[in-house]
């Protein structure tokens, strides 16, 4: 037996002692010996020459190995099919002198790196040495190649992990967030974190986007709409079981208001109700569309309409001419038909005829007024499709000559003043007594609408007209309560309730608890919700209801009274004012810097003496306060510092989180470092230039630009987003996070966690490596401190260069710049240039010709299509539409004749043309050549004599 037949034997048996055995057919390649590059990865100067191909029947030499697809050397020659199809052919590898250093029984391959090459058996990845000796079984699903620091990645049972030389498991098993990490050499090691799409729920459950599952969108309270990899529609519910099945093209989500969902599918359109039930399947809908928010137009066939009701049941059909005269007044449809006006109002269960002749004059948020043929008021319809017309109508109908909605009420009015108010069940509210007072004086408007108060307070105009009413209050039930003794009577409720934002506080009360106070000569009188005045005597003054109190004044003394009328002693201060429920802050002097302090009037004693250069308003039992400048802080209602007086200043996200500003001088207050502090004191972000905070989807939001954290409303949890996107979806918040970067060392632990930075490798002694983020270009050691910091502009550092480089466009001209590794700029040049290598580098002039350079960054040599790095004096070279080499001095060495080239490494260098590649010397001389003949791939020598296959297929002719 020859000897390489004997290695090959040896070989397999080896690979079948492991349980292995070559698969029936191998990862085949194509017949053609130059490879696609992914579009862009050719273009760069740095890179090589241009070519958009890379070597194919031949790869490019690494660790003096290079990888070769052949006739597998576990098949009979004789049995390969000789039709091109790279049938039975396997990979192995040559060394850098064309020889079989390792015979082609593998899959597939990958180059070696560091004395290991990936290769696949029996659908297994392990690795070889670069004698073809198995280092690491084939055991992985996909592997990534070793990098220098003695580990590589691997993939198994749908994990990556790190592995070492001998196929161990090293360092921490990733997050499940993790769907990639790409090792690169240098010491510590570049690796670059992918992460899946992330679904995050309120209570911490994570799940991941690559299930075959997206949510889209919520619906409703409890449900999502969400989209297959098929791009079909359902809907989970929050345990993301499917509720809806995922047939539909699309499916919108309810509105805010109760409002159905639409969804299109293989039966049509169809409305969903809030638990996702379709409604309306077998009404042939071709398309769906709201009318406001009581009515659904359904398309049919033959363009004619369904009207469909909030809840989808049919309530009118319309042809296509009733469709196009119809309109909508609020949630009321008008249409034409048969010479009569028709009306779909809410609640009704069919189109209600209101007549001929009719038109509509005026409309306010569904009242619709309606006219006849001479412009009279004849009929008046209601939000809830109640007709007045005709013996239904009151009697002053027609002497409607303004509306306006107020809090939901239909107040109508004449030249001469108010007529009436009306609800939507058309009931006129205002008793005969309070219609003739309301025309005789001023009625107003209250500043809170609560069911069943009072509709407005009557107060005296410029003309009394000889009513002795006095002021008083519109009742709910249309009477009044007055007293002539009332000269005005005012709300104590609502008019100074705020929120956070400045907006008027919603309010809480009920009608009951509404308080009024009518001025009388005797001093102000206490009035229940009825207008009925309350067991207080008269005093000289009453304040707005605050925290369920207010301040009153008699008798030269302040005191605070509750809605009985209950009251409570205050000590003989200068001014209070109610800040909490039963809690007042105080001053005693009029001093223009006297101290606020705080008092209890319940429990009648002193909560904090004066103190405090400023105390805010108390929600939820904490309020921010000021001891002087920059000493802002947080306290509770015992006067405790919950965040410590050391601030600039503090201001409420919501009841649970404050936004603190740090303290200090600063030259742009916009700018000033804040952070988020929640109720209990806890930071919950760093401090940030510039820190925003906001409420989305029921969570805070707070960023700076560069950084984000979604903090939960009770200001329990914030998790830092750094630089991933988010969509807040009810319970659960759609994480996206871009490719991360950081250095590993060789026990696979993290010497530099990832950042969003753009990071290279490290290289040289001591070691550096450029990084470049928000703040600019630096390079840093290998512990992430910043060693020289890079002037502004977008800096490379490439392989094999001791420089760095900026590229850049001044005054319309392309320009280089170099700098050494102290940050500092040595030199300019013209064009876009290619980092040195030998003391040579290559500018791509304005006429897109390319020169080399020399140390000193002048043009030396003549010009050419494309030039690449100078590698062992010689540079690939791109003229007359076919590549070669040029020495150092531009002339050149190797003739053009090749579709792509390799740069030289060890004396020797890759070529390829359409039909062949070769393993070329620096003098151009053939060592080994793969070619197609007979339909199979062979490798031949230098002096062309066939080194494999060691014969030819049966059918072969040769």
């Amino acid at each position: 037996m020859k000897p390489s037949a004997l290695r090959i034997t040896r070989l397999a048996c080896a690979l079948a002692a492991l349980g292995a055995s070559l698969s029936a057919q191998a990862q085949y390649g194509h017949s053609s010996c130059l490879d696609d590059l992914p579009y862009g990865g050719f273009s760069h100067a740095d890179a090589g020459t241009g070519s958009p191909y890379a070597n194919g029947c031949i790869r490019a030499l690494s660790d003096g190995r290079a990888a070769v697809l052949l006739p597998s050397a576990l098949e009979s020659a004789g049995r390969a099919p000789g039709d091109g199809t790279l049938r039975r052919h396997a990979w192995g590898f040559l060394d850098q002198n064309g020889r079989l250093a390792i015979p082609p029984i593998f899959e597939a391959a990958g180059d070696f790196r560091h004395g290991l090459a990936p290769v696949k058996w029996q659908g297994k990845w392990g690795f070889i040495d670069t004698r073809g000796r198995m280092a690491v079984r084939p055991q992985f699903d996909a592997v990534q190649g070793y990098a220098e620091i003695g580990l590589a990645v691997a993939t198994q049972d749908g994990r990556q992990r790190l592995i070492d030389r001998r196929g161990n498991a090293v360092g921490e098993p990733f997050d499940p967030g993790v769907i990639g990490l790409h090792l690169q050499d240098g010491v510590p090691a570049l690796a670059t974190v992918e992460y899946k799409m992330e679904y995050r729920s309120s209570t911490g459950e994570r799940r991941f986007g690559d299930t075959g599952i997206r949510l889209a969108k919520l619906y409703g309270k409890d449900l999502y709409v969400a989209v297959t990899d098929q791009d079909k529609y359902g809907l989970l519910d929050k345990d993301w079981n499917w509720v809806l099945d995922p047939v539909y093209q699309d499916i919108s989500a309810p509105g805010e208001d109760g409002a159905l969902a639409t969804a299109y599918g293989p039966r049509g359109a169809v409305l969903l109700d809030a638990q996702g039930k379709p409604i309306g399947e077998d009404g042939g809908y071709q398309d769906l569309s709201p009318l406001g928010k009581a009515f659904w137009s359904a398309e049919l066939a033959r363009g004619s309409y369904a009207i469909l009701d909030a809840a989808g049941a049919p309530v009118a059909k319309l042809n296509a001419d009733e469709a196009y005269g119809s309109r909508r007044y609020g949630d009321t449809l008008l249409y034409p038909s048969g010479g009569r006006l028709m009306a779909l109002a809410p609640g009704l269960a069919e189109p209600l005829a209101l007549g001929a002749g009719l038109s509509a004059a005026a409309d306010d948020q569904g009242y619709v007024l309606f006219t006849n043929a001479e412009s009279i008021p004849a009929g008046l319809l209601t939000p809830k499709g109640v007709w007045l017309h005709g013996a239904a109508a009151p009697a002053w109908l027609a002497e409607i000559g303004r509306m306006e909605v107020r809090q939901g009420k239909l107040w109508l009015f004449k030249d001469g003043g108010l007529l009436n108010v009306l609800d939507g069940d058309g009931r006129a509210l205002l008793q005969p007594e309070a219609v003739q007072a309301a025309q005789e004086m001023a009625l107003k408007q209250l500043p809170l609408d609560v069911p069943g108060g009072a509709l407005g307070v009557l107060s005296q105009g410029h003309c009394h007209c000889g009513s002795d009413t006095g002021a008083g209050l519109v009742l709910a039930d249309g009477s009044i309560a007055a007293d002539p003794s009332w000269s005005a009577v005012i709300a104590l409720d609502g008019a100074s309730d705020y929120d956070d934002y400045g907006r008027p506080a919603r309010s809480e009360l009920k009608a009951e608890q509404l308080r009024y106070a009518a001025e009388t000569a005797d001093g102000m009188r206490l009035l229940d919700a009825s207008g009925k005045p309350m067991d207080l005597p008269a005093q000289q003054h009453i304040g707005a209801f605050r925290h369920g109190y207010a301040l009153a004044y008699a008798d030269g003394e302040s005191r605070m009274i509750d809605r009985d009328g209950k009251t409570y002693a205050l000590p003989d201060y200068f001014e209070t004012d109610i800040v909490a429920p039963g809690v007042v802050r105080f001053l005693e002097t009029a001093a223009e810097d006297a101290p606020w302090g705080l008092y209890d009037f319940l429990a009648g004693k002193e909560i904090s003496p004066p103190r405090y250069r400023d105390i805010g308003e108390f929600q939820d039992g904490q309020a921010v306060a000021s001891l002087g400048p920059d000493r802002a802080g947080v306290i509770d209602l015992q006067g405790r510092w919950i965040v410590p007086a050391s601030h600039h200043g503090a201001e409420r996200v919501n009841a649970q989180v404050w936004r603190v500003q740090q303290a200090g001088p600063q030259p742009d207050e916009y700018t000033r470092p804040a952070a988020l502090f929640n109720a209990q004191g806890r930071a919950l972000t760093a401090f940030l230039p510039g820190l925003r905070a906001g409420m989305d989807d029921g969570a805070i939001v707070a960023g700076d630009g560069k950084r984000r954290w979604i903090v939960s409303p009770d200001g329990a949890d914030a998790l830092d987003m750094e630089d991933a996107t988010y969509a807040r979806l009810g319970d659960w918040m759609e994480i996206r996070r871009a490719p991360r970067s950081g250095y590993l060392d060789a026990r696979g632990q993290w010497q530099i966690a990832p950042g969003a930075a753009v990071a290279g490798t490290f290289r040289g002694s001591p070691a550096r490596a450029l990084l470049t983020d928000d703040d600019g270009a630096r390079l840093i050691d290998a512990q992430g401190k910043t060693v020289a910091a890079l002037p502004a502009g977008e800096w490379s550092w490439p392989r094999d260069s001791a420089t760095l480089l900026r590229r850049y466009s001044a005054a319309g001209k392309q320009k280089t710049d170099y700098a050494g590794l102290d940050g500092k700029v040595r030199f300019t040049v013209d064009g876009h240039a290619s980092g040195y290598s030998e003391g040579f580098a290559v500018t791509q002039l304005s006429s897109s010709a390319m020169r080399a350079i020399d140390a000193k960054g002048a043009l030396t040599g003549p010009a050419f299509d494309a030039l690449g790095p100078l590698r062992e004096g010689l540079a690939p070279v791109y003229t007359d539409r076919a590549y070669g080499y040029a020495d150092a001095h531009g002339r050149l060495a190797i003739l053009p004749a090749y579709d792509t080239v390799s740069p030289f490494r060890d004396r020797r260098a890759v070529v390829s043309t359409m039909d062949m590649s070769m393993i070329i010397d620096p003098a151009g001389r053939q060592v080994a050549r793969v070619a197609m003949e007979c339909g199979v791939r062979a490798l031949y020598g230098s002096h062309n004599q066939r080194l494999w296959p060691l014969t030819l297929p049966r059918r072969c002719r040769r």
